[in-house]
């Protein structure tokens, strides 16, 4: 499966179509993992590509699960994010 993530920039036709497929991962990932996923956007001026960003919640775990290694810029204190 995440050979065929890899590829799908280069299989899907349009950025259109690859921005709904990185929305539809994100919501699947908020789904496994709590969270909720935020806009998918992808900024030619940022460097970046597409970005997606997760807001936490009370579902997501303590030491904030999958997400404390996604975002390097925040961190976990007592079971949230310190801003």
């Amino acid at each position: 499966m995440i050979d065929i993530i890899r590829r799908a920039p280069q299989e899907l036709d349009d950025t259109d179509h690859y921005q709904k497929f990185l929305e539809a991962l994100g919501d699947l990932i908020a789904e496994h993992f709590g969270g909720a996923r935020g806009t998918v956007t992808n900024d030619p001026g940022d460097g970046l590509g597409y970005t997606c960003g997760f807001h936490i919640n009370e579902c997501v775990p303590a030491d904030g699960g999958v997400y404390r290694k996604y975002d390097r810029d925040v961190t976990w204190k007592d079971g949230k994010e310190e801003q």
